[in-house]
This record gives structure tokens, sequence and C-alpha cells, in this order.
């Protein structure tokens, strides 16, 4: 038995040496797809990924046979220098960037202050949660009626880290300066940078607004401050703004010479609903007017509620922040952040006894998801609006006269389309050297959507999140994620130009 099953295996190995190797998968090659993702976020970018950006080598080849002819293996190409430098810096965990405003009305209640509760720094921390919120400046909102009201609340956002912005409530130019000397000869004058004239004068109330602005000008002499006022949005009633709304922009504009323009405009009205497309009208038309005028627009975000309107949620907070944003606007307040006193109608970040809310901590995290965007897009230009998908606002637009908001094009930007045929919109931005930025919003506060873009070209892309700074590497065709009400921004770089 044993001679013959050793026979046997002498057979076997034999018929083996002899059959040709086999493997699974023979004669067919896989290769996985490549991809940069902001992982956890909701928001990815998809794009091929190009071996030769980070090392700058050539694909390795196998050397050809003796008597075959060698295959010839083009280097790959070396980036543009300076160009990488720049992308290279933006990426760097040492870019800084620039500080979006971000505001609130009103200051703390009055009664936090040191000599209503007994308490010393009770008003500084006050100021110190509006301060831990992301808040960096705040407008005063009654200091104007003591005398030593304003230096309090200069001296107590000044700890904090806080700018403030005083609030004259249309008083006198003398009465007021009596107020803002006190505070410019205050060891926090440095703290305040703005002066708000005004809160929202209607169009009859234009000329004495604007003769208490040039004469708080006047006043301050040397000491030059912007003064501003804040006007009225387009719904207001006609006999306030008139039928008119982009003449009272510009009667106000022309008489008051104000250093930046600045409204308010409330979205989120009711139960349910929006109206957002109306608000982007409002930012096109004081858009529009502020360029002429070679001034910055500034706005009101929406945070309270009240009998006539909903708090929002921090999906239509972050969705109302960047519709803002993507149409220029360089800086923003939240109405409402602290209660004036106990049982006032608005809903707030701080009661009057000090203590934050529900809504605290939804302007927290929204701000904490705008400022991983360091302000990239302040060092931009805004050019325009592209829109997915909103056939109504064109009409809009057009009915208010807008004419320089909506683009067709821009850029490299081939195709813009979003699943399901949900809304998005692009905000267009290019800075002094011609750089394009594209700033990609979701308005769609409940329902996140993929963003498909092509381009007419072959780009490198720090792509800007809640999460900051990616490298996105030459592509010509991008996929982006984004959450309810969410956005990023894509800075462009050619780094293999012709």
């Amino acid at each position: 038995m044993k001679i013959r099953l050793t026979a046997l295996l002498l057979c076997l190995c034999t018929l083996l040496c002899v059959l040709p190797a086999c493997g699974i998968g023979d004669g067919v090659e896989t290769e996985a797809p490549t991809s940069g993702e902001t992982e956890g976020t909701g928001q990815e970018a998809t794009a091929p990924v190009s071996p030769d950006t980070e090392s700058n080598t050539a694909p390795s080849t196998t050397p050809a046979t003796e008597g075959e002819t060698p295959v010839e293996t083009k280097p790959a190409p070396t980036p543009n220098a300076e160009e990488l430098a720049r992308m290279e810096a933006m990426l760097s965990p040492d870019f800084a960037g620039r500080e979006l405003p971000i505001g609130g009305w009103s200051t703390p209640a009055s009664v936090l202050r040191d000599h209503n509760t007994g308490e010393a720094g009770s008003y500084d921390k006050a100021f110190q949660l509006l301060a831990d919120a992301g808040l960096n400046y705040m407008i005063t909102l009654e200091e104007w009626s003591s005398g030593s009201w304003p230096v309090e609340s200069l001296s107590s956002a000044h700890k904090a880290g806080l700018k403030l912005w005083f609030n004259c409530a249309g008083q006198s130019a003398d009465y007021c300066m009596e107020r803002i000397n006190a505070m410019l000869a205050s060891e926090a004058a440095d703290a305040l940078v703005t002066i708000y004239a005004k809160d929202e004068p209607s169009f009859d109330g234009i000329g004495e607004t604007a003769a208490i602005m040039a004469a708080l000008r006047e006043a301050l002499g040397e000491k030059r401050l912007p003064v501003m006022a804040n006007l009225l949005p387009t719904y207001a009633s006609a006999d306030l703004v008139t039928k008119d709304y982009r003449n009272y922009i510009r009667t106000y504009l022309e008489a008051a010479k104000p250093d930046r323009l600045m409204f308010d405009y409330y979205p989120y009205q009711g139960a349910s609903g929006d109206s957002l497309n109306a608000m982007m009208v409002n930012i096109a038309i004081a858009r529009e007017e502020a360029d002429k005028a070679g001034i910055e627009l500034y706005t009101f975000l929406q945070s309270s509620g009240q009998p006539a309107m909903r708090e929002p949620s921090v999906e239509e907070m972050r969705a109302n922040a960047h519709i803002n944003l993507a149409m220029g606007v360089k800086g923003f307040a939240y109405f409402l952040v602290c209660e004036h006193y106990e049982g006032w109608e608005y809903s707030h970040m701080l009661t009057a006894k000090g203590e934050t809310t529900a809504l605290y901590d939804k302007v927290k995290a929204v701000n904490t998801e705008l400022e991983a965007f360091k302000g990239v897009f302040l060092d931009y230009e805004y050019k325009g609006l592209l829109l997915a998908n909103n056939n109504a606002l064109p009409k809009l637009m057009e009915r208010a006269g807008c004419n320089n908001t909506l683009v067709d094009s821009f850029g490299l930007i081939q195709t813009f389309e979003t699943n399901r045929n949900l809304k998005a919109m692009i905000g267009c931005f290019q800075n002094e050297e011609g750089r394009s930025a594209y700033y990609v919003v979701n308005p769609n506060y409940d329902k996140p959507v993929t963003v498909n873009l092509t381009f007419s070209d072959t780009r490198a892309y720090v792509l800007w999140t809640k999460n900051g700074a990616e490298r996105m590497d030459p592509t010509d065709a991008l996929v982006l994620k984004l959450e309810k009400g969410d956005a990023a921004i894509l800075v462009e770089f050619d780094l293999y130009p012709d």
C-alpha cells in the first residue's frame, strides 16, 4: 500500500510541474478611485488626484527586457513655484486670514451693571459670555441715556476683547459727543470703533439723520471714526420708505454719505416658511448702491423670535449667514442678543439675569463654523451670483432693477448642477491678482444637497469648509456634499500655467 501511494504522489507532482501557473483574476486590473474628503461633516469633495502634485516625481516604470524597444516616460510637470507657495501658505496652520465682523444688538441689560448687582465684575462677565459665543463687536442700546454707562460698557467690552458701536439713538450731536468724548478719553478708547447715529430712519427722516451725522463728523475732527445709520428693509411700509426702495437708499447715501451701508431683514416669519428670495433682492439692491458709493455693506441676521416671527434653527441661521456672505456682505450683527428686561417679547442669547439660553448655543455653533473659514472671502471682490434651480429669483431681481447681481457664467465654471433639482447658489469672487474664488451655498435649511461642478480647465483648489482648509489636487470636476444650510469656498490655483 505504501509503495502504491508513493508512486501516485510522484505522478501527481510530475503533473503539477508541467501545468501552467494560474491565479484568481488573471488579466483583470483594478484601480481604487481617489478622492478628497472632509470626514464626518457631510461635506465632501470628490476629484481625480494627480500623483505628481505632492511628490513632483514621475511614476515608476519597469525596465524593458533585452531586445525590446524601451517606452519613453515623460517626466511629471513641475508646478509653478510661486503659485505653489501661495497655495501652501493658505494651507499652513499659521494662515491668519481676516476676522469676519460678527456683532450683536444689543449690550447686556443694565440690571447686570456692577452698581446694580453689588458684584464687582458682573457686567464684565456678561460681555465675556458674548465674546465666548463668537461675537467680536456689540451695538449699544440705552447707554446714550446715561453719563456713565457708555464708559462702563466700553470698559467691559474692551476687557472681553470686543469692539463697541455707540448707538446715538438719533439724539443731537452735541448730546452724543459728551458721551463719545468720555469714551475716547477712557483707557478703553481703542475699543470704540463706530458711531451708530440712527436706527431705521424713515425716508422723511433722512435729512435729520444726515444732519446729525455731519455734525458728529465735524465734532470728531481728527478723531476719525466711521459714522453710519441702519436702514429699514424692503418690506417696511411705503409711508416709511416710499414705493421706490432703491430711491430710499440712494437718497440716504447722497445726503448722509455714511462710511458703510447697513440694513436689517428678518426672513423667518410665522411658524414656517421664509422670504429668503425677497431678502436676497434686498441685499442685491443695497449691494449695488453700496458699490456705487464705494462703501462696504453690512446687514443684520435674524436670531430672535417673537409673536410675529419664529426663532430660527441652527440650520436656518447658518443658511442666512452664508447667503449674506456669498452675496458680498462684509459683516453682520445678530438681532437680538441680550434681553433688555425680564419678560421682553424677543427671545435672546443672554437673559436679564446674565444666564445663557438655548439660542446662545445655536449662535455659538454657527459662529464657530464661520470662524473656520478664516474670513478668506473678505480679501476678494464680489462679482455676482450663479443660481441653480431657483426660477423665481431672476424674475424678482429683474422687477427690482437688479441688473448687476445674477451672472450666467463666471471663471472656469462650465456646469453647475445639483441632485434632485435642489436649489444652490455660488457667490463669485475675484481678488486683485485675478484669482477666482467660489462661495458655494446650500440655501436649503431642511435638506442636504450634492453640488456637481465641472470646469473648462484644470486647476488645483483650496477647499474651505467649517472644518478649515483642505487641498484639492488639479482637476476639472468636483462634487461637493453640503449639509443643511451649509457652504464651502473654493479658492483657485493654477499650478501648471501654459
